[in-house]
């Protein structure tokens, strides 16, 4: 058994729970699988300890809002 997760076993899941992904091009010129709130939240109520998952997301969430500025966070 490998532990490679591609970028198609990524989008396999996501498309298995129904989560929209979208595939982006950095400033480098690589590209990631990229999901939005409600896809995390989709994919942590699928998770072996939902609350936890959701947890999670909510840290992700607010770590990512504090990289903006207050006005784009309103």
């Amino acid at each position: 058994m490998t532990d490679d997760f591609t970028d198609a076993d990524a989008k396999a899941i996501c498309a298995a729970l129904g989560v929209d992904t979208k595939t982006i091009t950095d400033t480098f010129g690589r590209t990631h699988v990229v999901i939005d709130e409600a896809g995390m939240r989709t994919l942590a109520a699928h998770s072996p300890n939902p609350a936890r998952g959701q947890a999670l997301v909510d840290q992700i969430v607010a770590a990512a809002r504090g990289l903006n500025t207050p006005e784009e966070n309103q």
